[in-house]
């Protein structure tokens, strides 16, 4: 469950490992895979620390909000810059948008091709 309100930047960063399936240890290690397990784990620990001297990339923070399936820093960063919260798009909604663009974009390419074949740029054969 997200909350409301967060109290900064780190609040929803620490929300969004804490509130997932997921581990501090996994995160840091899905994070930075080039150090050792306890190395990640102290770095990220700085990272969602307002008094540590570690920050988190733009990237890494988009990166670890799909590994959590958490998005408590997009509704922080919504609230701070007094936009509405984003929802989750529907899968029908993209389905039927992909559907709509195909067909459109089909049409479209029979169009061309028998004006292609009218004006003799390629010898295509109409369809039986």
């Amino acid at each position: 469950m997200t909350k409301l309100f967060y109290d900064d930047e780190f609040d929803a960063l620490q929300q969004m490992i804490a509130g997932s399936e997921r581990s501090f240890k996994e995160c840091a290690a899905f994070l930075r895979p080039d150090l050792k397990p306890e190395s990640a784990y102290a770095w990220l620990k700085a990272c969602v620390n307002p008094n540590g001297d570690q920050n988190l990339k733009f990237g890494q923070i988009v990166s670890l909000a799909r590994f959590c399936k958490r998005y408590d820093a997009l509704l922080h960063m919504a609230d701070e810059l007094g936009h509405e919260r984003p929802g989750m798009r529907n899968p029908e909604d993209e389905k039927a948008r992909i559907q709509r663009e195909f067909s459109e974009a089909w049409a479209q390419f029979q169009e061309m091709a028998e004006q292609a074949r009218t004006a003799g740029i390629f010898p295509l054969r109409s369809a039986k």
